[in-house]
């Protein structure tokens, strides 16, 4: 049976790469792009080539419970539930310690870590019903550590930490959970940083050049489908994480 795949975060930049690659895997018969904005992820469905692949768009703020249920209801109506989650939405606003508004990091967390936790937790007893499946969560190589981004770092790290936790109690199951931590990938969300951090970061980079969406969407297909690998955190960085972390401002 092919699988149903939910891809949140899928209006744009790795989100959309993700989507993408799983519309042309001839393993996938339904993709269901879920974004909080109603028009980009409409338009993101249809530019895509599904090949056999069904597209689906669908509406999803995944810092709000009753939007992530109404969601995972949308799907187990649709096609009698997911077999892949990939929990790809995710938000990046920091700055020094010292300066990060309270606010600002409550938002992180809700985005970039309670959420994907919350809808683990509502999709993983269907998975389960349906004889097992996989969730990928989208890290960052920021759980590393990234100067001037302690907020950023530590709702990536909690995701980690979580995966790992949830590959253990899931894994009986036959529910692996594993992470994918992108390095510096080419998206709008990058494309905001000021030019001589971007410059920076690109120097840094061993294979000589910024990632991009289907970097990323490589290793979260290969992990999808890898049912003897889970808890594991796959880092697609050009080699950025084997060198020293910045220290000091850029």
């Amino acid at each position: 049976m092919k699988k149903v795949v939910l891809v949140t975060g899928a209006a744009g930049g790795i989100g959309r790469g993700i989507g993408a690659r799983f519309a042309r895997d001839p393993r996938v018969g339904s993709v269901v792009l879920a974004d909080l904005d109603p028009a980009a992820v409409t338009t993101t469905a249809g530019g895509l080539d599904g090949g056999a692949a069904e597209i689906v768009p669908l509406v999803l703020d995944v810092a709000d419970e009753d939007s992530r249920r109404a969601a995972v209801e949308a799907c187990t109506r649709r096609f009698g539930g997911v077999d892949v989650l990939v929990n790809c939405a995710g938000v990046l606003r920091d700055a020094r310690v010292e300066q990060v508004d309270p606010a600002v990091f409550r938002r992180l967390l809700a985005i970039n870590l309670l959420g994907p936790l919350a809808l683990t937790r509502l999709v993983a007893p269907g998975m389960a019903g349906r004889g097992g499946g996989a969730i990928v969560n989208i890290a960052s190589r920021a759980w590393l550590g990234t100067f001037g981004s302690t907020a950023y770092s530590t709702a990536k790290g909690g995701l980690v930490g979580a995966t790992r936790s949830l590959a253990l109690e899931l894994g009986r199951e036959g529910i692996t959970v594993n992470a994918v931590a992108p390095g510096f990938v080419a998206t709008p969300m990058t494309d905001g940083l000021p030019e001589k951090v971007r410059l920076r970061t690109l120097e840094a980079i061993p294979v000589g050049r910024a990632g991009t969406p289907d970097d990323v969407a490589e290793a979260v297909t290969f992990l999808a489908h890898a049912s003897y690998v889970t808890g594991q955190v796959l880092v697609v960085c050009g080699g950025r994480s084997i060198g020293d972390p910045y220290s000091r401002p850029a």
